[in-house]
Parts: C-alpha cells; structure tokens; sequence
C-alpha cells in the first residue's frame, strides 16, 4: 500500500498514490488451532509416555493427560462454530453464554467420579503424529490462502478511480469493474465479538473488520458492496481519507 500524499488537490489517476484494500476468506481465523497443535505437539513430545498397540511396527506418543486433546478439540469445535456463525448483536451474548455453559459442564463432568469409565466418556487422547499432521497441513492450507489466494483480488483506490481488482479474472471469464466516481464512502464494521475482535486479536490493537462500500459514480448512479475480513482496516481507510478529502467519507 502506497502511502497518499497530504495535498489537498485531487491527483490525477496517473501520479495518485494507490490504496488497496485485501479481504480475506473465514480461514484466516484458523490460526490459534495449528498454532495450539503444535502446542500439544509439543507437550506430547517432552512428557508423552509410549503406548504399544497391537500390530504396530514401534509404540506411539500420547500425552497422559486428558486434557490436551479434550482442549484441542474443544478450540477446533469453537473456531468451527466462530467461522460459520457471526456473532453479532444478542447473537453473541447467547453464543458467549452457550459457550460458558459448555465449558462449566465440561469442568464438572471431567471431574464426577465413573464418568471416566461410563458415557459420555471425556477420555480423548490424540498421539504425536496427528498434532504434527493436522497443524502442519492447516498451516500450509492457511498461509498459501491468506498470503496468497486472497491477494490475488483487492479494492484498489486511485484517484478518483476505484477498481475491484481479480488477478488472472480474465482466464477465469470474469470482467474487471471499475468506477470513476464523484463520491466514496467506506464504513469499516468490527461487529463480530468472537472473529473480528477474540480470534482476530482485536483485543491488541490488531483486529479484522469488514468494510462497507458505497460509491457515487458519474453520469449517475450508485455501486454497493462490502470486502470481508480486511486486516488492520483502519490503516488503508484512513489512507482513503488523506488521499480523496472531501471526495471520501469513512467511518472507522
């Protein structure tokens, strides 16, 4: 992201400092389970025992506690729900109380005697090799997308040009779409309690925002859209603001 220049003049598309805007898919949000994976990886690797099974060429790592693989299951069935269900509004304080309520009942069941022996038996135990297989083959999937993939298709703000750029669009039979407009405005949205500001580390000063577009385009007209996922989003909006002035409204 080019950083605009402070005038107050409109540049011309030729020399106006060009602002993109990147969204994301939901995977970005993915990255506390590789990253607790490697975790347990991790602590099974130093305190595993070797557990023989029968017809097994050499023993398998497992961690003696059970509380390594029911947490590792627990956050991979939170990030799932998280990523598939925006917690906006009411939604998030019944989500936030559902997930409370599941995690008291989870304490309380780990710790009633013949619960262990009996169903719902909470005995998960996960080896080595599927720590190291599941968080190396996330973080692979994880970082080509969010690196790669999603770079390939951003908001591009130039002058009083805006682009919704698709590389390679063409070789996949879809037209590129750009606007002159008169007016933009841009409305960043961090709404989503679990994704945008706990998964997201929004809580650090860091964050995912999704941000509304609405253009005003000459000879008439409106254009209505919103990128999903934007990372930092006030960064690129405030530079929005700096380069079109009064041609840009942004609501951060």
């Amino acid at each position: 992201m080019v950083t605009p220049d402070q005038g107050s003049g409109a540049a011309s598309p030729s020399n106006a400092p060009e602002i993109r805007i990147y969204g994301h898919s939901p995977i970005i949000y993915w990255w506390p389970i590789w990253a607790y994976g490697f975790v347990c990886a991790a602590l099974t690797y130093f305190q595993g025992v070797p557990l023989t099974l029968p017809d097994s060429p050499k023993p398998i790592l497992v961690h003696p506690s059970a509380w390594v693989g029911l947490s590792f299951t627990l956050l991979l069935l939170l990030v799932i729900v998280a990523t598939s269900v925006r917690a906006r509004g009411i939604n998030a304080l019944l989500l936030l109380a559902l997930l409370g309520g599941a995690g008291v009942a989870t304490y309380l069941v780990m710790n009633t005697p013949g619960l262990w022996v009996t169903p719902p038996n909470l005995l998960l135990h996960m080896n080595l090799a599927f720590y190291l297989m599941i968080s190396s083959v996330l973080f692979l999937v994880w970082f080509v997308i969010v690196f790669i993939v999603d770079r390939l298709s951003y908001l591009r703000v130039r002058g009083t040009q805006v682009e919704r750029v698709q590389l390679f669009g063409s070789a996949l039979g879809r037209a590129p779409e750009s606007w002159s407009v008169l007016h933009i405005r841009l409305a960043r949205y961090s709404d989503d309690l679990i994704a945008h500001k706990i998964l997201a580390l929004g809580f650090l000063g860091l964050g995912t925002s999704d941000i509304d577009a609405k253009l005003s385009i000459f000879g008439g007209g409106h254009e209505q859209f919103r990128v999903e996922n934007v990372w930092k989003a006030s960064t690129p909006l405030k530079a929005v603001q700096a380069a079109m002035g009064q041609k840009a409204t942004v609501v951060i």
